[in-house]
């Protein structure tokens, strides 16, 4: 049985399929496009190019909308307590990476 895919696991794999559609994102998330709008007034997604017919999101967006979504369901949390939870949860991944950064162990020095 394959391992399953952590949250960050799968945002690697969606950052290489590059952008999404509006529909694409409803559909993959199966939510309305009129709370993928709640969540783009609210900041906690932004189009990455909202110009033309369609908006088009980042597709790591989707693992976005997916946290804001289990949050909503799972716990009661009101799109602005959504907003705040993801921005904490953004710093904590940001402070986890550098703390592995900085213990990891120095390369190997060449002995030429």
């Amino acid at each position: 049985m394959p391992a399953k895919k952590t949250s960050s696991q799968l945002e690697e794999i969606l950052e290489e399929a590059g952008e999404v559609t509006l529909a694409d994102l409803t559909r993959s998330c199966r939510v309305h496009a009129e709370w993928v709008m709640e969540l783009v007034e609210e900041g906690v997604i932004e189009p990455s190019r909202a110009g033309g017919p369609q908006w088009r999101f980042a597709a790591t967006t989707v693992v976005r909308v997916q946290k804001a979504q289990r949050l909503q369901r799972d716990l009661g949390v009101n799109l602005p307590g959504i907003a705040l939870a993801l921005q904490l949860l953004d710093r904590i991944d940001a402070l986890e990476a550098r703390l592995r950064t900085a213990s990891a162990p120095p390369p190997p020095e060449d002995a030429d």
